[in-house]
Order: C-alpha cells, then structure tokens, then sequence
C-alpha cells in the first residue's frame, strides 16, 4: 500500500511540541535506523523526568533529572522540555535554529 503523505520525522509531533506518555515507546526512523524514546517520570526527591534513546536496540542516550527548561537532543534535532508531569507525560518543544546557532556562536567566543 503506498500513500501520497509525505513521511515526516516526527508523526507525533504537532505544532512545535511533542507529548511524550509515560512508559510509552515512540518509534523514529532516521538515516536508514529505527529510534525508540521512552520517557520515565520520577516522584523523587521531586517530580523530573528521563528519556531514553535506542537506535537498533541500543542505548544511544539517556537524560536524566529532567525538569521544565532542560534541553535534550534526538536524532540530531535539540528540544526543550516544558512540561513534567508525575506517571503521566514529558512534553517537548523544539528548539529554533536561530536559537541553536546563537548559543553554538556565543560558546565560541
């Protein structure tokens, strides 16, 4: 079966923002490899999240102590976090390009 839709990055992603559901694997495929994000969201010592990233079954990367502001990269692409909330979700927005490059050339100085 084949489909007109384009295929997109991110199919869960709406608006800029990305929910990411407790304990609920999402599939991305990028260069040719399929990534599972998980997100894990800990009541201690206070409510923060983790997100862990497998690329063909392996570990890739794992944020931990994840809080409103935090910033973690998948699949090449920096996102914020917002939003952390206990058992339930970590929600994503994506990082403009301008603001990337700004702190890449502000690092450099």
């Amino acid at each position: 079966m084949t489909t007109d839709r384009p295929q997109v990055k991110y199919p869960f992603e709406f608006d800029g923002r990305w929910v990411l559901r407790y304990h609920i694997p999402y599939t991305v495929e990028h260069e040719g490899h399929t990534h599972r994000i998980v997100a894990t969201i800990f009541a201690r010592p206070s409510v923060h999240g983790r997100i862990q990233v497998n690329r063909d079954g392996q570990l890739v990367a794992e944020y931990d102590e994840l809080v409103p502001g935090s910033t973690v990269e998948i699949t090449g692409d920096a996102w914020r976090v917002t939003e952390v909330e206990y058992r339930a979700r970590v929600v994503l927005e994506r990082v403009p390009e301008e603001t990337k490059e700004e702190a890449g050339a502000q690092a450099g100085e």
